[in-house]
């Protein structure tokens, strides 16, 4: 037997969580099966009734080619406009402009606002130059007609863009009756000329190019005639001659180039980098809600969202329910478990009705064979637990009401009477007698009768039928049963009880409040505390523990009651006041 120092910690810790794996979960759950189950299904009604409800939602794409400016024939924006050159960054520009707030504006001027809010998304496909505009939207037939509305503004907005420079760029361009080097506004600071000038098409031609470096070298030659000769000379005079038909040539290419390039500008205006490959279909079917995956995913969400719950339930609760319970936090030996009893538990609801033959225990054990091997495992575990003089007055008590100690009291002495000992049971719970319920006999004389002397030993010890087992019950109810059970009255009285009996089976109260176990077991051999499953807290459980070791008759084990019940018609009560409880006020 460990110490009060040596014994286990009753506080709960994630340590003790650690040792868990798969099949003590399993087996967690399956002892909550019916709350996961309620759970689960409640779940999965929830989410069938929300889907109901939740209108279809239909999705529709156009699909619209983007080809870069930059990819296309080198214009004037070549050199006037810098380019964007990523990939990204243009496509994400573009698709930012197709979907922005602009272009969601002048669609709903031209189709109408929808009633409802639709969803728009644009992306562009991998590895092309092609951006895929999808709609979602409650209407199919209005899903489409937003698709292509999109598309079609998105296309007729790129083309007055994409004409919006050129026609900023031929006001700047002088015309074929301005003189060059004439135009320009002296007082603004610009020149055309020179703006012509920064031209690609201008700079980069090679007749022109040509013509300007030879423009160079006559200007060269002419400076060095001009220092040996003068003007009137025909070397100098042929030199500028020369140099003034190269003058000429230069603005004349320089003439025909812009030209061209305003025929090409005027060209541009109508032309755009953007067209529809796709027009976006009428949807057929609804493309969400996913009515069957999302009930499936609901239905799934709530039976593991039920088993994290039963199982974190049971791993926080401070409940004695499972034999390694005992062992963590009491350190008592587990002498077995018994499973609830259904028929004994309604002895209760029919005890007051006299017309109603109540169930024994004699007939439980025979009828239910899981039972049966049950209790003959308990007995086994207590027989061979200690010596026969130890185990010859044997004590059940709980730690509070209704854990089933008389039950599994009477079980066990019903079972000993099969190895063909003489068993005598006695209702020691003179507060509230309920031993003779389960044994089908009437409470009349019994054990408070010879303790205030108003009956004899053979007056109180009743035969039962069909079976060996003798009864006392407890007798009629006495104000002061602490005082009766330490009175040498009930000594004397479990002494001549031992003469005629192999076992005492005594019955205790509970003895978290009240004192009468703790007596009661002075005159005991050993003492047995029944547990009901799930019923008591294991600080209640440690603290009644330390009061047996304090009286220095520590208990021997436990018995857990109510295993395995599984939960039809029982339903534990705490009760809040224990000594109103054995007053009597039931």
């Amino acid at each position: 037997m460990l110490s009060r120092d040596e014994a286990p910690k009753t506080d709960f810790s994630i340590d003790d969580a650690e040792g868990g794996n798969l099949q003590d979960f399993w087996g967690i759950i399956l002892s909550h099966l019916r709350l996961v189950i309620g759970i689960t299904a409640a779940g999965m009604v929830l989410a069938t009734v929300y889907y109901h409800f939740v209108p279809n939602q239909y999705l529709t794409s156009a699909k619209i080619l983007i080809e870069k400016t930059a990819d296309q024939q080198k214009s004037y924006q070549d050199m006037i406009v810098p380019q964007v050159r990523g990939e990204e960054d243009y496509y994400g520009t573009q698709i930012s402009i197709l979907t922005g707030q602009p272009m969601r504006t002048r669609v709903e001027a031209e189709i109408g606002a929808p009633e409802k809010l639709y969803l728009l998304q644009a992306k562009r496909l991998r590895n092309t130059r092609i951006v895929q505009l999808s709609v979602t939207y409650g209407d199919p037939v209005m899903a489409a007609k937003i698709a292509n509305a999109f598309a079609d503004v998105f296309v007729r907005e790129s083309a007055k863009q994409s004409s919006f420079m050129s026609r900023q760029i031929l006001q700047l361009i002088p015309d074929e009756n301005e003189a060059a080097g004439a135009a320009g506004g002296a007082a603004t600071g610009f020149n055309k000329e020179e703006f012509v000038g920064s031209f690609s098409g201008v700079s980069n031609d090679p007749d022109l190019e040509k013509l300007k470096n030879e423009k160079l070298e006559l200007e060269s030659r002419l400076r060095e005639l001009s220092q040996r000769y003068l003007p009137q000379h025909p070397s100098v005079r042929e030199v500028s001659e020369r140099l003034t038909s190269v003058e000429n040539g230069i603005r004349e290419r320089t003439r025909k180039i812009v030209s061209n390039l305003r025929a090409s500008l005027a060209g541009d205006v109508n032309i755009t980098n953007v067209r529809v490959l796709e027009e976006a279909p009428v949807p057929l079917k609804p493309s969400k809600p996913n009515r069957v995956l999302g009930v499936f995913f609901a239905t799934v969400m709530s039976f593991l969202g039920s088993s994290f719950l039963v199982i974190a339930m049971d791993y926080t609760s401070q409940k004695i329910v499972t034999e390694e319970h005992l062992r963590k936090y009491l350190g008592l030996p587990f002498l077995g478990h018994v499973p609830v009893v259904k028929e004994l538990y309604k002895n209760k609801k029919l005890r007051a009705r006299s017309s109603e033959k109540l169930m024994s225990v004699v007939d439980a054990l025979t009828a239910d064979s899981r039972l049966s091997d049950a209790v003959a495992s308990v007995r086994t575990h207590i027989l061979f637990s200690m010596p026969y003089e130890k185990s010859r007055r044997i004590m059940f008590t709980s730690c509070i009401p209704d854990e089933g100690k008389s039950t599994v009291g009477a079980l066990l002495a019903a079972s000993l009477t099969s190895l063909g000992q003489k068993i005598l049971l006695i209702d020691a719970d003179l507060r509230r007698p309920f031993l003779h319920t389960h044994l089908a006999v009437k409470n009349q004389k019994g054990l408070t009768d010879f303790l205030v002397g108003n009956a004899t030993i053979e007056e109180v010890i009743v035969s039962l039928d069909n079976t060996p087992l003798k009864l006392v019950t407890g007798g009629t109810i006495s104000p002061n049963p602490s005082e009766l059970l330490a009175s040498d009255r009930f000594a004397d009285f479990l002494a001549q009880a031992s003469e005629r009996f192999e076992r005492i089976l005594i019955d205790a109260p509970p003895v978290l409040y009240i004192p009468d176990g703790l007596i009661v077991a002075k005159q005991a051999h050993s003492s047995i505390l029944v547990c009901g499953s799930g019923m008591v807290d294991r600080q209640i459980a440690r603290s009644v523990k330390e009061k047996f070791e304090a009286v220095g008759h520590p208990l021997i084990g436990v018995v857990i009651n109510r295993m395995n019940y599984e939960g039809e018609g029982y339903k534990y009560k705490h009760y809040g006041s224990y000594k109103k409880y054995y007053a009597g006020k039931t």
